[in-house]
């Protein structure tokens, strides 16, 4: 439904349908017009051949790591199969690597969390905000037998969660649909939505019928106040002197990952003249204490110091260039509607570079060249906005 509602609020199925085909796995999105309780919704199906394989969270990773899909598509998704995967490790007494995902490895449901993800980002959206998730009530089928509504694996994935009761005897909130607005909102949800310009609105509606409410998911687009200029966040750091540099460079990926901004190691020299590294990360308020868990788990340190931090930040927008050998998006930042940097997204050159031979700085210096010299091409020029 999270996939239907965006589509429907504007995002271009060509343009997922077209990131998704990276994943290298046969599926077709079919979409047909609803309408729920008088609401004009749009249903979306994934039609695809029937499997049997069980995928490991590292196998998920594997894949959508080495698709080529755009950088932040790609870290939204792993974040939450990740989530996904410890939460289900929890449940089954399972460490992260050994679980092994039965509905949710399911292509469908792949292609829901990835094909949400690279709607976000053709919709050119930084951050999302959700209500409670509504828990309904009975029983549902599962690999394992039937299982208590709510699903185990959704309630580990939402402690520390405000969530919101329901008599619904449906399961109203799945585990990949928990999974993917824990991770999107870092599990902070409320019923205040931020103060924002809306844009777009889109529907996606449900099978199902719901005693007390009409089954449609709704997105709103728009621009939030403030979303631009200062905003607070967290910045963690650890001091490590007894980590290789494979598994400091490991736990740096671990962070982007699992949500962080950004996450960066720094060469220090700690007390009696031993070598050390800093791990620091840039993380979202919401998300500190998991990622402070996180990096203790990936090195080893008894500790981490938090700090709270401003940053100022410009608008960004995201334009796509047409060049002789394929398209590559370009982040443009403008302050006071002034442009003053374009950069290709690396994710994008990097593949391009691959696929034809050329060397990667040729690729950055067509595409710059292609910006300057006016040549957007669909989906044009997308703000991003929260």
């Amino acid at each position: 439904m999270t996939l239907a509602a965006l589509l429907h609020a504007g995002a271009p199925p060509e343009d997922v349908s077209r990131e998704l085909r990276k994943l290298g796995l046969p599926f077709e999105l079919r979409t047909q017009p609803a309408e729920i309780n008088g609401i004009s919704s749009l249903r979306l199906a994934v039609e695809h051949p029937e499997q049997h394989a069980h995928r490991t969270f590292g196998d998920i990773r594997a894949l959508i790591g080495g698709a080529g899909l755009p950088e932040r598509a790609t870290t939204r998704s792993i974040s939450a199969f990740r989530l996904l995967a410890e939460a289900e490790g929890k449940v089954h007494g399972l460490p992260l690597e050994r679980v092994t995902f039965h509905e949710v490895g399911a292509l469908d449901s792949i292609l829901d969390i990835v094909g949400s993800c690279v709607a976000l980002e053709t919709l050119g959206v930084e951050t999302v905000s959700c209500g409670p998730l509504p828990m309904g009530t009975g029983t549902v089928r599962a690999a394992h037998g039937p299982l208590p509504v709510p699903g185990p694996a959704t309630l580990e994935l939402l402690k520390g969660s405000r969530v919101r009761f329901t008599e619904e005897e449906k399961e109203t909130t799945t585990p990949t649909g928990a999974a993917l607005m824990a991770s999107l909102t870092g599990g902070r949800f409320t019923d205040a939505a931020p103060p924002m310009t809306p844009r777009a609105v889109g529907y996606g509606a449900g099978n199902a019928v719901l005693r007390g409410a009409p089954n449609v998911l709704r997105v709103v687009v728009g621009e939030v106040e403030g979303a631009s200029g200062a905003e607070d966040l967290a910045l963690l750091e650890a001091n490590v002197d007894d980590a290789s540099g494979e598994l400091l460079g490991a736990a740096t990926g671990a962070l982007i990952e699992a949500g962080a901004l950004d996450a960066w190691l720094e060469p220090i020299f700690m007390k009696k003249g031993r070598g050390a590294y800093k791990v620091c990360a840039l993380a979202r308020s919401a998300d500190r204490e998991g990622l402070a868990r996180l990096l203790m788990r990936e090195t080893g340190t008894l500790g981490v110091r938090q700090f709270s931090v401003g940053r100022t930040t410009a608008d960004r927008r995201i334009v796509e260039v047409e060049l002789p050998y394929g398209r590559c998006r370009i982040k443009v930042g403008s302050l006071d509607g002034e442009d003053f940097v374009a950069a290709p997204e690396y994710g994008d050159a990097s593949r391009l570079a691959r696929e034809t031979g050329l060397p990667l700085p040729r690729i950055y210096s067509d595409a710059r060249t292609a910006y300057e010299n006016g040549r957007p091409t669909a989906p044009g020029d997308r703000r991003e906005r929260g």
